[in-house]
């Protein structure tokens, strides 16, 4: 698939968003709770499902008689955002469980209950 100039800088875009919500989440990891590591690895889940839709969403073609404005494109992404997060929650991947796993013995306290 070749990309192209308009294509390429909403790849960017999209990188640099996901890093800086990457980076978020490593910042608020530092608080050291199992409850929040918990709803961290959750949360990187919903991210992993959005870079996922987002490489499906860019296969699809643009070609249309009219083309989208700001505010479609806008919606579209969020729209994509709850997608993600309802999929995450809903569809049981098992990525939230095993990040939790793998990190949960790194912090004080007591496990918490995935099931």
């Amino acid at each position: 698939m070749d990309i192209g100039p308009s294509q390429s800088g909403r790849v960017l875009y999209e990188e640099s968003r996901m890093t800086n919500q990457a980076a978020a989440l490593v910042r608020r990891s530092n608080a050291g709770s199992q409850d929040e590591l918990l709803a961290l690895s959750e949360e990187f889940e919903a991210l992993f499902v959005k870079i996922v839709l987002d490489s499906m969403r860019d296969t699809l073609s643009n070609d249309s008689l009219i083309p989208k404005n700001a505010g479609e494109k806008l919606f579209e992404d969020r729209l994509y955002d709850e997608y993600a997060r309802v999929i995450s929650k809903r569809a049981n991947l098992g990525v939230a469980e095993m990040i939790y796993t793998q990190l949960s013995d790194y912090l004080p306290g007591e496990k918490v209950d995935i099931g």
